[in-house]
């Protein structure tokens, strides 16, 4: 097995963010997304934004009476793999 092309070293990392961000990878898969993430505009924004969303959503549920959906983050990582692709930043 190779190492993986450029362009789907970055497709991999959009599908991974959330998973990153949740502490769900693997320490070889958080190097490689760390990896792809310095040199990558896109994911290191996508990094940035995914923290905003569990930050935001950590504060929803300090909240009485409101809670974050608990599939939050699936709905999440299914909008990213099945949406359009992103748009460029202003």
């Amino acid at each position: 097995m190779g190492v993986p092309d450029q362009s789907g070293d970055h497709q991999w990392s959009q599908q991974h963010l959330s998973h990153y961000i949740e502490g769900d990878l693997r320490p070889r898969a958080r190097r490689r997304l760390e990896r792809h993430a310095l040199g990558c505009v896109d994911c290191g924004r996508g990094i940035r934004a995914m923290r905003a969303l569990v930050y935001a959503a950590a504060g929803i549920d300090g909240r009485p009476g409101v809670s974050a959906p608990a599939a939050i983050f699936d709905r999440a990582r299914l909008a990213g793999t099945s949406g359009p692709a992103a748009q460029p930043g202003p």
